[in-house]
């Protein structure tokens, strides 16, 4: 085999270090490219679908009218209501005005 000149053999090892280290070069970008894609998908599948309060308040139309306003819960056996929790009374005209005959 012909022996190249000494310039001509060191042009050659530099091109293939340099073709060796663009390789790397290439390598490392798709390794980081793959694990921050998996790391994206990761996160988009693991992360709550409603970031939000952790207690809702869920009412329901009938249930509404129904719910002691807080504070009015009786406890069991007692025998007495705060007239803040009373319902209204609703007067209907005859029993409110007696008639006179």
């Amino acid at each position: 085999m012909v022996e190249l000149p000494p310039d001509l053999a060191r042009l050659g090892d530099d091109l293939a270090a340099a073709a060796r280290r663009s390789a790397a070069a290439r390598a490392r970008r798709h390794r980081f490219t793959v694990a921050a894609s998996v790391g994206a998908i990761a996160f988009a599948v693991l992360t709550p679908g409603a970031l939000g309060p952790a207690q809702r308040e869920v009412t329901f139309a009938g249930a509404a009218a129904r719910v002691a306003p807080p504070g009015c819960d009786q406890p069991r056996g007692a025998r007495f209501t705060m007239a803040a929790c009373e319902r209204p009374k609703i007067l209907d005209r005859p029993a409110a005005w007696p008639t006179y005959s």
